[in-house]
């Protein structure tokens, strides 16, 4: 069992390979060749949760094997996949010690905060799943005229029994769907072009505009016979294919194809003078590099030049498209992403140089996200291998950029609102973020993990932003943003609030304010009522989010508009200079009472002590309301 076990992995059987080695793991003890083969025939099938638990055992002991770096990092992008990114990172490391030259363990070392730096530029697309999708492998969309053209593994007709021994599924062809206008979502799938079908893959396809012309991806065949590398494999080429009286004629295979190295995913510039394609070709980076090739006016090809350092990394770079922006979009594994194979975009600068982005959440997630396409109203498709309820392999989602894509310095801000005493994260807290003019932006709730994201933010802002829980002090803090991209987060932890600070609550009894006292028959505020008053300022600061009423009461010992008068000029003496303090006008509202509300039985002509009379001059600062305009 065992030697068919190592034939199958050996034949490139890798689900095969599988269901043996699982055999023989189960009914026997496992050897570390066992189960690091069967961790790589899960991982070649892109199952990298599946090869996760494999490769643990082999690197927590790390004995009896050999380990190459790839080793180690198809164990760090299995880390990802079940989303043990700390770990990851150490796995990474280790890598560096092992490689310092290795382009991908360098930017790993480099962009130690790639993980911020991708939260930044999420939010980028609007992802939705297609209703086209299939229970097989559905990927590599491309547009032709109103339509859409993708490759599929679901029924095949006559070489649906044809498995492909790689992962025991069908071969893929092509189908063809139309475009809804309203939302972009796919219908009436049909097979594309039988005259195109082979007994192999074809995939990735691109067209001309005029729809005239296409290149699509097929293992080595042409004229009904397969060509093998020295290896013994069929590899695979980019084929040409015209359109003539409805049927797709003269397939050929493009001269820079050799049956030693693949060849695959074309993509055609804006103006079809360049096509960009995959390659593992001598000469390259990596696994799988990206190149473009000039396309002459009369149907030649010059010669492919890789697009550099930059751009490829000893791992794979596939699946290339250019945006009618001049964007150049591509999957990859070597860049810092999410796991399995992100979504990037590049552009050249004046300089020549490529500048990368990793294009964030949703778009990429811990698994394999890859061929991506999009039109001039910047809605399109990509491909990706994560699971989304029923489907479990490859599936088309439909996806909108919601805003131009910047290169350069990007930026995010996370709020976090815990409590103070307990770390408690405090879900649904209301928060408020002011520019440095303090004038109101944007006012949203934190979710189930205390977090608020700031809907626009950009390197250098500086903002104020205040949290608003109703049983927590309102607190305020701000934060100037640096100059890099990047995720940068605000801790904001709140203490608990007074529990008698409430609507209707009259803060002269809660600060336990001694008598507001004026000379007699003036109401400017003395020294001795300054010190009072600055209780209620410092509550005030300290709660911004209420307003209160000051409320000025006489005794009964004058006539009943004199005692108004006077007390209305108090109350609006004691307002102004509370405002003088600072406190906004609007939070604040005064009005005399008189002798209206007396607080006992000493009305006039009723005979009362001086302490009696006392409880009817006050001076009350009621609580009206407790939320943010």
């Amino acid at each position: 069992m065992e030697k068919k076990a190592f034939e199958h992995f050996e034949n490139l059987e890798f689900a095969d390979a599988v269901e043996v080695f699982e055999k023989l793991i189960h009914h026997g003890k496992p050897s570390m060749e066992w189960l690091k083969l069967t961790a790589d025939a899960y991982y070649e099938q892109a199952e990298y949760k599946k090869a996760f638990p494999y490769y643990r055992r082999v690197f927590r002991r790390k004995i009896n094997i050999e380990l190459t770096k790839e080793d180690y990092f198809k164990y760090a992008h299995t880390l990802k996949s079940v989303r043990r990114y700390t770990e990851a990172e150490q796995v990474l490391q280790e890598v560096y010690a092992l490689d310092q030259s290795d382009s991908r363990a360098l930017r790993a070392i480099e962009q130690k905060d790639y993980q911020q730096v991708i939260e930044a530029n999420s939010g980028l697309f609007e992802v939705g799943l297609v209703r086209v999708n299939s229970q097989e492998s559905d990927y590599g969309p491309a547009f032709f005229k109103n339509q859409v053209v993708f490759t599929s593994a679901r029924d095949t007709g006559w070489y649906k029994k044809r498995l492909h021994k790689w992962n025991n599924r069908p071969f893929t062809k092509f189908y063809v769907a139309d475009i809804e206008n309203r939302n972009k979502e796919l219908k009436d799938v049909k097979p594309f072009a039988e005259e195109l079908e082979s007994p192999y893959h074809e995939s990735t396809p691109a067209f001309t505009k005029d729809g005239k012309t296409m290149y699509f991806t097929r293992n080595n065949y042409l004229n009904k016979k397969a060509s093998r590398s020295k290896e013994g494999v069929v590899l695979l080429k980019i084929y040409k294919a015209e359109l003539k009286n409805g049927k797709w004629q003269n397939i050929q295979e493009l001269p820079f194809n050799s049956d030693e190295f693949s060849t695959a995913h074309p993509a055609l510039s804006p103006d079809e003078d360049v096509m960009y394609f995959s390659s593992d070709r001598p000469g390259g980076y990596g696994q799988s590099d990206l190149y473009k090739v000039k396309i002459f006016a009369d149907g030649s090809f010059g010669e492919p030049k890789n697009l550099g350092p930059e751009i490829n990394t000893e791992a794979r770079e596939v699946f290339p498209f250019i945006a009618e922006d001049e964007l150049l979009y591509f999957a990859s594994d070597g860049h810092p992403g999410l796991g399995g194979l992100d979504l990037f975009a590049a552009e050249k600068s004046t300089k020549g140089i490529y500048q990368i982005m990793n294009l964030g959440t949703p778009l990429n997630s811990q698994l394999d996200d890859f061929a991506l396409i999009l039109s001039e109203d910047q809605t399109g498709f990509f491909s990706s291998n994560r699971t989304k309820g029923k489907y479990k392999s490859d599936n088309i989602y439909r996806i909108k950029l919601r805003e131009k894509i910047e290169f350069g310095c990007r930026k995010n801000l996370r709020v976090i609102v815990v409590a103070r005493d307990t770390e408690e994260v405090l879900p649904n807290t209301r928060v408020l973020v002011f520019d440095e003019n303090r004038k109101q932006l944007e006012v949203g709730k934190t979710n189930a993990d205390g977090e608020y994201f700031l809907q626009k933010a950009s390197c250098g802002d500086q903002f104020y932003v205040r949290a608003v829980h109703p049983s927590y002090e309102v607190k305020e803090q701000s934060i100037s943003l640096k100059n890099e991209t990047g995720l940068e987060s605000l801790r904001m932890p709140l203490d608990q609030r007074m529990k008698n600070i409430k609507e209707g609550e009259d803060l002269a009894k809660i600060l336990q304010i001694e008598e507001i006292y004026f000379d007699l028959d003036k109401w400017d505020i003395r020294p001795d009522a300054e010190l009072e008053l600055q209780k209620v300022v410092d509550i005030m600061e300290k709660y911004p989010d209420i307003k209160i009423e000051i409320g000025s009461h006489t005794d009964s010992r004058a006539s009943k508009a004199y005692n108004e008068t006077l007390s209305e000029n108090r109350a609006q003496s004691t307002r102004q200079w509370i405002v003088d303090q600072g406190i906004e006008p609007e939070r604040i509202t005064a009005k005399g009472y008189g002798e209206y509300q007396l607080v006992n039985h000493c009305e006039d002509g009723v005979p009362c002590t001086e302490e009696e009379h006392q409880q009817n001059r006050r001076s009350e600062f009621i609580i009206v309301d407790m939320q943010e305009p």
